[in-house]
């Protein structure tokens, strides 16, 4: 009988440890949820609030970070800034170049004075302008002619001596002007300007409509009886290339045959201001003149008075 009541006893006792262990590992109550929940939230870390002007990271880190590379932020906008400036004045890349190419109709090539587009071409162009009196567009490949720069730099020379002794040169009555072809030339494909000085003033208009007036160019100037050349007038217009009366240029396409059978197609424009009459003239081989003719006669449409 003790060793009956024993077993009994023992086996409560067991019982109720499996039901106290049953017990601790039932779910908390919602106060207890809650508690867990605020403790869990406390201890996760807030996130940082970011500075915009930082871009990334921390506020106040690109200033920290540019204190150790011994600068500022004021220093490194100023740096910067005179980066793109000097990008912009050496047209690194073409940079310049393309953003003056943004502007219609080659209107970045007349936003600049002449001499600065031989460092900022637009759009495969250049511009020239001489005396003040005229200017016209040309390939950004082509090159001056050193012969007609020299002879410009040398009667330039002699006027200031001339001026220094108060002497006054006469000047020539016709003078090559401007002048650029193809690198490694053959002369046969080039641009021109001739000033031509006139016994009085000369309005355009007085030599007639533009065909007559192309036609008396032809048969008395380029190819005169005898001298073994052989101009045909192909067309020939006049236009105002601006608002004033001396800003009418005629402009007349011609073909001249030499008699050893070289052909050249020729293209000019000319107009006449004061006492000067401004002969413009682009011409290529006539073997050449089909693929060519779209840009030199853009050269010609270029030309103007000014």
């Amino acid at each position: 009988m003790k060793d009956e009541r024993g077993f009994l006893a023992t086996a409560q006792t067991a019982r109720h440890t499996t039901l106290r262990a049953a017990d601790d590992r039932q779910e908390p109550d919602e106060g207890d949820r809650k508690t867990a929940t605020a403790k869990g939230a406390a201890n996760v870390p807030r996130s940082e609030k970011v500075d915009i002007m930082t871009v990334f990271g921390k506020p106040g880190e690109l200033d920290r970070d540019l204190a150790r590379l011994g600068t500022s932020r004021q220093r490194f906008l100023r740096i910067n800034f005179f980066a793109l400036l000097f990008a912009l004045a050496a047209n690194f890349l073409g940079i310049t170049s393309k953003l003056l190419g943004l502007l219609p109709d080659l209107q970045g090539l007349y936003l600049l004075p002449a001499d600065f587009t031989q460092f900022f071409p637009v759009k495969g162009w250049k511009r020239c302008s001489a005396d003040g009196a005229f200017d016209f567009i040309y390939p950004v490949e082509w090159l001056q002619d050193q012969a007609v720069a020299l002879a410009r730099q040398t009667r330039g020379a002699q006027d200031q001596m001339m001026t220094a002794q108060r002497k006054k040169r006469r000047a020539p009555q016709v003078e090559t002007v401007a002048a650029f072809g193809p690198p490694r030339g053959d002369a046969s494909e080039n641009v021109s300007v001739v000033k031509s000085k006139l016994p009085g003033t000369l309005a355009l208009r007085s030599l007639g409509e533009p065909a007559e007036a192309a036609q008396r160019l032809l048969d008395t100037a380029i190819a005169p009886e005898g001298s073994g050349k052989e101009a045909t007038l192909i067309e020939a217009v006049g236009e105002m290339r601006g608002t004033a009366d001396y800003q009418l240029i005629y402009q007349f396409e011609y073909t001249v045959e030499f008699d050893d059978g070289r052909e050249l197609h020729n293209v000019c424009a000319i107009g006449a201001k004061d006492d000067t009459l401004y002969t413009l003239t682009v011409l290529a081989p006539e073997s050449a003149w089909e693929s060519k003719s779209e840009k030199l006669t853009q050269v010609a449409q270029s030309f103007r008075l000014l």
